[in-house]
């Protein structure tokens, strides 16, 4: 039984969450700074740094009876996360294919109209589009290799509740 989209894993363990371990989480993707913006001598804003710097931080916040199996897991543990947090493409009118910025586990397309498009083939970060697509949207959990910053874990014992924070930065 899954008691969450949340999928954990380190490199030497399947999904770190026993049962009654991840109930009710919530996650936060936050841009990582890469690169700067700075003024041009004409005083436009422009980002300078290149797309290779473009990173997510995570922080994973649960209250649930049990606590993760996060007994291997250090600060630079190499750990892969599959989100809670959706992430969402526009897709151009007539596109056949759209390439996803992650490697998605679940993938959802809807049209402009909001139409939910079913059967759709995908390889990859690489979704197939049915012909004469009018525009829409594609919205997927991703995976994202992440390393660990640290974790917390609390308990109210006679609350019976464990809780757990879970600091990460994409690599």
């Amino acid at each position: 039984m899954n008691e969450t989209d949340l999928i954990l894993e380190g490199m030497e363990q399947q999904n770190a969450f026993p049962p009654f371990s991840a109930r009710e989480c919530s996650q936060t993707l936050t841009l990582l700074p890469g690169g700067s913006l700075r003024r041009t001598i004409n005083g436009e804003l422009i980002r300078v740094g290149g797309n290779a710097h473009q990173k997510f931080c995570s922080i994973i916040t649960c209250k649930d009876h049990m606590t993760p199996a996060f007994g291997n897991f250090w600060a630079g543990s190499l750990v892969k996360v599959v989100c809670i947090q959706t992430l969402t493409q526009m897709i151009p009118a007539l596109a056949s294919c759209v390439v996803l910025e992650r490697d998605p586990l679940k993938v959802r397309v809807q049209d402009i109209k909001g139409a939910e498009i079913l059967s759709l083939r995908s390889e990859g970060k690489n979704v197939f589009l049915p012909s004469e697509f009018p525009g829409g949207f594609v919205t997927y959990h991703p995976w994202l290799v992440m390393l660990v910053k640290t974790y917390r874990l609390e308990t109210d014992e006679w609350g019976a509740i464990v809780g757990w924070t879970l600091e990460l930065e994409e690599k």
